[in-house]
């Protein structure tokens, strides 16, 4: 029996220490989320390359430029030159970044308490801030002629973060899809054809045989992983042009490798577009707890990624604020800083990272290290919706966001704010016993706070008399006092319940779009597809349904099925694929709590998902 068993564990780690093959059965068995991603806590990553150069409107300058009467096709005319013959190469030639230095960068990323970093390795515009021999749009070759990314890996890792790598080369593909042209350039093919006479330019551009650009965005990912074993690699959207197998096989090559650096290695990507990856919300992010860990990628500022004249800035304040609540709920925080064209940082961004390595370096126990505790937080503050592009949030002193240590004999409660009147009532928290030394205590400044059991078996704490070195937001320690969740936080978490687009899973041709920063489900042109979610559902009861649906056609309808319940919705023809309108279901009765699937399917007509909400009725009711 021993000889049998000793057998098994030997091919049990044989299995596990194969090489990946490009196939769902062997990729999946990828620990999609290494211990160090969630210990970390806050990345910081930087959009800079020749759309810098101009300092208008936006990083996609190099798009917009080209469309006839756009704000920056008249910019560029006025400053540069017609666009025929200034084109984005010229402005290559200009970025030149004489103050770009590797080691002062990561200098400000470690000062502003990042874990990791990186650059934007390539943007859609198609030019490549490494050493590359793919392609010849390249910041070894032109522009400042350096190993950008080379550079950056030495001195981010000499300072024990971990390095990452970000793309978003997808979109740069100009070709004809589905009877349309698309990618990032293509008014350069509508407004200024002439331009893709040029062999290097059209290269530049993307235009060339699909097939062709594909294995172009496969050579350039290899290569990069090659030369500089990024720890992480982040993908903006367009990943579903990239078909499955060649996804694979990316995903084979970067595993393998990692596995011959000896490195835990992750990939992230938007809408669901690669598998065996982890979620990323741009400028957004969950509006509950989640029991998988995600990303959000967010800027300093309020406008631009890139730096732009007079680029307004956000507060220390708002940004530790989100940092904050992105940790409650399991996720982390990818920052993006915007140097100027020069290589330098603004001196407001420098004040704005050094504020907020400040309030890590006094309250990052709270923070770095930690897991969500059993519910995110409290307060009277609402998010509205999550996903993508959630808007702005301003959040009060009442509004409280918790974690806990990884062994979870410590909890953390983060006050966004110093109450006027120096009171704490953490209500999400009923105290159900007191150990042998039990405490409260300010991460800040070490103070003991004293506390009490509230009239409800709250904890309640009492605030030193004057505030500490960081009262935009305080951490408390809470140790030896055994804690639970209260009725009312869980029922505050399950009173309704968002199915949203940016969090379905879909099984067919549809796919992931965004209006006005508003996710929907579309292309949903076959009844076969089907649309999927996971939700936790932690009070029986009667709950209200009601969807959120665009549609350009008559007659549209759709039903929501789970555990054998189903709810009809009859959609109208609001003549506009982009405005959503609330389209009302019956009511159904979910018998017991637990995690609970649901799938949407449409009827005979097209239609667009923005979101289901499922609203549990008063007791009541029930």
């Amino acid at each position: 029996m021993k000889s049998i068993a000793l057998a098994l564990a030997i091919a049990a780690a044989s299995a596990c220490s194969a090489q990946y093959s490009a196939t769902a059965d062997s990729l999946k068995r990828h620990q999609v989320v290494p211990e160090w991603f969630l210990d970390a806590k806050l990345g910081i990553y930087c959009h800079w390359g020749p759309y810098s150069v101009p300092a208008f409107s936006s990083e996609w300058y190099p798009r917009n430029m080209f469309i006839k009467g756009s704000p920056e096709n008249q910019f560029h005319i006025k400053t540069f030159g017609d666009p025929a013959k200034f084109g984005y190469d010229e402005l290559v030639r200009r970025f030149t970044a004489p103050q770009f230095d590797a080691t002062a960068w990561a200098d400000l990323f470690q000062k502003a308490g990042a874990k990791f970093a990186g650059p934007v390795s390539e943007h859609h515009d198609g030019f490549a801030m490494w050493d590359s021999a793919v392609t010849p749009w390249n910041s070894a070759d032109m522009g400042p002629r350096r190993d950008i990314t080379g550079e950056l890996e030495k001195s981010i890792r000499a300072r024990g973060m971990k390095f990452i790598t970000t793309f978003h080369h997808s979109r740069n593909a100009l070709w004809k899809q589905n009877g349309q042209w698309t990618g990032h350039y293509d008014h350069v093919l509508s407004d200024y054809p002439s331009v893709l006479n040029d062999p290097k330019l059209a290269f530049l551009y993307g235009y060339m045989d699909h097939g062709k650009f594909i294995q172009l965005w496969k050579d350039k990912l290899a290569e990069v992983i090659d030369r500089y074993k990024p720890d992480l690699i982040w993908f903006d959207s367009w990943l579903n042009e990239v078909p499955p197998a060649d996804q694979y096989a990316f995903l084979a090559h970067y595993f393998n490798q990692a596995r011959a650096w000896g490195k835990d290695v992750m990939v992230t990507r938007k809408n669901h577009e690669m598998p065996f990856t982890v979620e990323d919300f741009e400028k957004g992010r969950l509006d509950d707890l989640s029991s998988t860990p995600w990303l959000t990628d967010d800027t300093v500022s309020w406008g631009s990624w890139s730096y732009t004249e007079g680029l307004e800035l956000k507060t220390a304040k708002t940004v530790i604020h989100t940092l904050v609540d992105i940790v409650s709920k399991n996720g982390v925080l990818l920052l993006n800083a915007s140097p100027k064209a020069d290589g330098s940082f603004p001196d407001d961004q420098v004040r704005l990272l050094t504020e907020l390595g400040g309030w890590l370096k006094l309250n990052g126990e709270a923070i770095y290290d930690t897991r969500p505790w059993k519910v995110y937080g409290e307060g009277p503050t609402s998010m509205g919706r999550g996903g993508h592009f959630v808007g702005r949030v301003d959040y009060t002193d009442r509004d409280i966001r918790y974690t806990q240590s990884k062994d979870g004999k410590t909890l953390y409660a983060t006050v966004l704010g110093w109450p006027k009147d120096g009171k704490v009532l953490l209500n999400a928290l009923e105290v159900k016993g007191v150990g042998a030394k039990p405490e409260v205590r300010l991460l800040d400044d070490g103070s003991e706070v004293a506390w009490a059991k509230g009239p409800d078996g709250q904890l309640s704490a009492t605030l030193p008399s004057r505030a500490g070195p960081t009262p935009v937001a305080i951490s408390l320690r809470v140790r030896g006092i055994d804690l639970v969740p209260s009725p009312s936080a869980l029922f505050g978490r399950s009173s309704t319940i968002r199915l949203t687009a940016d969090r379905a899973v879909v099984e067919g041709g549809a796919r992931t779009e965004t209006f006005d920063g508003v996710t929907n489900i579309g292309y949903w042109d076959s009844s076969k597809t089907k649309v999927h979610w996971l939700a936790s559902i932690d009070q029986p009861g009667e709950y209200l349904v009601r969807g959120s649906f665009s549609t350009v056609h008559d007659g549209a309808s759709a039903t929501l099925k789970s555990r054998g319940l189903s709810t009809r919705f009859e959609i109208p023809n609001n003549r506009d694929w982009r405005v959503p309108r609330w389209s009302a279901g019956q009511t159904i009765r979910v018998h017991k709590p637990g995690v609970v699937q649901f799938t949407l399917e449409r009827g005979s007509q097209p239609l667009n998902l923005f979101s289901i909400e499922l609203t549990r009725l008063p007791k009541e009711r029930v």
